[in-house]
């Protein structure tokens, strides 16, 4: 049987092409089907969750090894090893990294090997990115809604309320500047996925495909649609008049101005409460969790920022087995518990029943003892569905980056945007992609 062209495999975007894709046809499996499986993650806690499962189940043991995150560390090592035909039978990515590597064949096909039992567990919003063309490629273990983390004392002293609407929010950081001083929020030009969530929350879809186009479809491109037009001249308004501030976040300059009340807010997936009591503690009590602003005359929705799944690779001998370790990582008390438990996070699980023991996990009161994640909770029903990531995440979120990064001097966010779709257009022709601009 021939292996599918790249360009058969998600430009199409039919369910055959993708999972002609995923089962790598011209490869064979290695492994011993009944040998250990074999799990990478750079995600904390893991160890502790392996672990926890070895020590419950020694009949079906899993070996794990740390790797480091990033393109250039996790997800390099894993094409290598594809390549190399020594692939782990498990391994963890971000949302934005599923399509590469379901395109590039390492991540299997597993629909069929989810049962409908298993599929209830997990929110429905976290499968929706796990697929494509109606077919699941990963496992979902986290979903990060967008909330606002904020300081009360600090919007107090401005006589400011807390925003409701991001029309409330640009008046707030108005006023909030120019009485005390202090930024409202910050724009970070290293985190194009903190804009991509703002987009998502207004339905943008960057990244679509279009199956009605000759050869079986084609991916088409628009990094300017309407939605994400509205959404960039928002945020140019406010980085032009000067009402938040532009620091990488991360960044010295970011953390020092939290922790001096220089700063207002953090706008983040939920992952970023944890985030903000390891980095900035000596704040501790003065932070509440609030919902992100919501655009008016629009129904209430929120993107996401952040999140990851598991993937079981397509050369894997041990897939059935792979996924019930999934289905107890995604879905267990035990799992969650020893993840959590080794260290600060606020991680929202993608099954709503692990919210009580993640729950346990957080002293929230770095918060004021609110309950953070029955807040979530309530968030996570808003989100939007149908957002789709590029083939390449790595190569255009840098090239979005290099543009946010110029914004001190003169470019614009929509100028940022514009040029990362030009970038993105041959890097994805490149790989033998169909792709148009909208």
């Amino acid at each position: 049987m021939r292996t599918p062209t790249r360009r058969q495999v998600l430009a199409g975007a039919g369910a055959a092409a993708l999972a002609g894709a995923a089962t790598s046809c011209g490869r064979a499996s290695a492994g011993d089907p009944d040998g250990p499986l074999t799990f990478w993650s750079s995600l904390r806690g893991t160890q502790s969750v392996a672990d926890a499962w070895n020590a419950a189940r020694p009949d079906a043991p899993v070996v794990f090894d740390a790797v480091p995150s990033g393109g250039s560390g996790g997800s390099a090592k894993l094409s290598n090893a594809f390549r190399a035909g020594n692939a782990p039978d498990v391994v963890s990515m971000e949302y934005a990294e599923l399509p590469g590597f379901a395109l590039d064949g390492v991540a299997s096909d597993i629909t069929d090997l989810v049962s409908p039992s298993f599929r209830e567990k997990l929110l429905p919003q976290a499968w929706d990115t796990a697929t494509f063309a109606g077919r699941a490629y990963a496992v979902p273990l986290d979903v990060e809604p967008m909330v606002l983390l904020h300081r009360p004392d600090l919007l107090a002293e401005g006589g400011v309320d807390v925003p409701t609407t991001w029309e409330e929010f640009a008046t707030a950081a108005r006023d909030l500047k120019g009485r005390t001083g202090v930024d409202l929020a910050t724009f970070h030009p290293n985190g194009y996925p903190y804009f991509a969530g703002y987009c998502q929350q207004l339905d943008a879809r960057w990244f679509d495909i279009d199956d009605s186009a000759p050869g079986g479809g084609e991916w088409v491109l628009d990094f300017l649609d309407e939605p994400t037009r509205r959404v960039a001249g928002y945020w140019q308004g406010l980085v032009d008049d000067d009402l938040v501030a532009v620091d990488p976040q991360s960044s010295q300059q970011w953390l020092a101005s939290l922790a001096a009340g220089r700063t207002a807010s953090f706008i983040v997936g939920a992952w970023g409460a944890a985030n903000l009591i390891t980095s900035v503690p000596g704040t501790s009590g003065q932070w509440r969790a609030a919902p992100l602003p919501q655009w008016s005359g629009e129904e209430p929705s929120l993107g996401v920022q952040g999140g990851s799944v598991h993937v079981v690779t397509a050369d894997s001998p041990r897939k059935e087995r792979a996924l019930e370790f999934l289905e107890w990582v995604s879905t267990s008390p035990e799992a969650i518990t020893a993840r959590l438990s080794s260290g600060t996070s606020s991680m929202f699980p993608a099954a709503p029943a692990l919210l009580g023991p993640a729950a346990d996990q957080l002293d929230t009161s770095y918060y004021g003892g609110q309950d953070y994640y029955g807040f979530v909770a309530e968030q996570s029903q808003l989100l939007q569905t149908g957002w789709v990531w590029g083939p390449r995440m790595q190569a255009t979120g840098a090239s979005i980056g290099n543009g946010f990064a110029r914004l001190p001097y003169g470019t614009t966010i929509e100028q940022a945007l514009a040029a990362a779709e030009e970038e993105t257009l041959p890097d994805m022709r490149s790989l033998g992609l169909a792709v148009r601009r909208a």
